[in-house]
């Protein structure tokens, strides 16, 4: 009786994952070309500052949401009383947290010794109430799988930011510049929700029923919040021990690691929660489709990472301009960090799938930690210093990843090790041979390794074939 539904949903679910993931990959392109042009036109100092600046958002933002937006996401019924509830309380955590980054922007200025972040704080600040809105709006869109709306909205939000932020910076606007672009961008797009509110449910703020919300809402919300300060925390830290040059520089060199592998990345790993969720409900192992997942990134992120770290002055060059070649330092180091997220890119659907989602906190956590340590005990004023303290905090929590890997997911070191050995193969090799012969060295090393990837290339090379027949 449910076999319908249930078959609907699953293709109404395939044609969101598909449609969300061409958008990402087209948007990817569209910000890294964004980025490259801001590059040519700002100075690090400025990039640095305003980077700084979203990183302190960023925490504002975790302040203001609660979880809430997680919790609108997953409530199987989402009734009236619930939403009222929701809303409720993100107005009280919106009204607060604007009024205390509006009041502590100087204050935080002067801590942190950059004079020039207030004014960009009192710009991004409107934002809070302003995208308050748009971030329920999203949260009934990724429920709803809409995804017609959420890809709409987002390349509305990125033509609005391109715009006003190349317009803004080619007049010198600086980081000041950048902020309007934000500012604008969140309006527009909370104008363009105004006519897709869901129907069925009235904008009614209440505070009734806020204890049930904040219950889920705040267990969903400590590993989000961990992983997102993760990602904050060296914005914040550099820019507080280096200054905003320095840490515009850090961007540059995370930028050009990123360049290769993001998007290979993301398109290997899309979908990773689901098919593992659904292996382990029918009682199959995990480890099969986990090795041969971190075989399929690590065989093509490995090599990419390589090229990178060998060629990173050139890249950079390239890229940025000659201003920006300050940073390649930082590059090598970051690859190796890079390189080793790979390997446990799985590791946190994998345990969502087994129904231990809190034990992906564990690992980030003392990442957190060991960044924080190492970065002060480290740091020497130079980015390259400041990049090896960020793969130090790698290093440690490998142990961690690979005792959840083996005790939780029945994936001990040796299965790893045995995932990844070729792709370490063929990122040394496209590195010891000329720049021309790397195709053939890295599908080479693949097919003597008997490495998964190369049966995953021979495959799309056949389609391909049978396709111009």
């Amino acid at each position: 009786m449910t076999v319908a539904p249930l078959a609907a949903e699953g293709i109404a679910l395939r044609r969101a994952v598909l449609a969300n993931l061409l958008s990402s990959v087209g948007e990817s392109g569209a910000r890294f070309l964004l980025g490259l042009a801001l590059a040519r036109l700002l100075r690090a100092s400025e990039l640095g500052l305003f980077a700084l600046a979203m990183a302190v958002y960023g925490v504002a933002q975790l302040l203001r949401d609660l979880g809430i937006t997680t919790y609108l996401q997953r409530e199987p019924a989402l009734t009236q009383a619930r939403f009222s509830a929701c809303l409720g309380l993100l107005a009280a955590t919106t009204a607060a947290v604007t009024v205390a980054l509006a009041v502590l922007a100087d204050p935080l200025a002067r801590v942190l010794a950059q004079p020039g972040l207030a004014p960009v704080l009192w710009v991004l600040a409107p934002m809070l109430p302003l995208s308050a809105f748009s971030s329920v709006m999203a949260a009934l869109q990724l429920r709803a799988l809409a995804a017609g709306p959420i890809v709409r909205m987002s390349w509305l939000g990125l033509w609005v930011q391109a715009g006003v932020s190349l317009a803004c910076c080619a007049q010198g606007a600086g980081a000041l510049g950048l902020a309007w672009a934000q500012l604008a961008t969140t309006v527009v797009c909370g104008l363009a929700h105004l006519g897709m509110r869901p129907p069925g449910l009235r904008w009614r703020p209440a505070l009734r029923g806020a204890r049930e919300v904040l219950g889920f809402a705040g267990r969903a919300a400590l590993p989000a919040a961990l992983t997102n300060l993760h990602g904050l925390l060296p914005d914040l830290l550099l820019g507080r021990l280096g200054g905003a040059h320095v840490l515009g520089l850090f961007g540059r060199a995370q930028a050009a690691v990123g360049l290769l592998q993001t998007l290979a990345g993301r398109a290997l790993s899309f979908g990773a929660l689901p098919v593992l969720a659904r292996q382990h409900a029918e009682g199959r192992a995990l480890e099969p489709a986990l090795r041969r997942a971190t075989a399929l990134l690590t065989g093509l992120g490995w090599p990419l990472l390589a090229l990178t770290a060998a060629y990173r002055e050139p890249l950079i060059g390239l890229l940025y301009g000659p201003a920006w070649l300050d940073c390649a330092p930082a590059v090598p180091p970051l690859a190796l960090a890079a390189a080793l997220a790979l390997m446990f890119s799985q590791l946190g659907a994998a345990l969502s799938a087994v129904g231990r989602p809190e034990l992906a906190a564990a690992p980030v956590a003392l990442t957190l930690a060991a960044r924080m340590g190492l970065g002060l005990a480290v740091f020497d004023g130079s980015v390259a210093s400041f990049a090896w303290a960020m793969l130090g905090a790698a290093v440690a929590a490998l142990p961690l990843q690979l005792v959840l890997s083996a005790r939780h997911l029945a994936q001990p070191p040796r299965a790893l090790a045995a995932a990844v050995g070729g792709s370490a193969l063929a990122a040394l090799a496209v590195v010891l041979v000329p720049t021309v012969l790397v195709p053939p060295a890295w599908l080479g090393t693949l097919y003597l390794c008997r490495h998964p990837l190369f049966e995953e290339v021979a495959q799309l090379a056949r389609r391909r074939m049978t396709s111009r027949k």
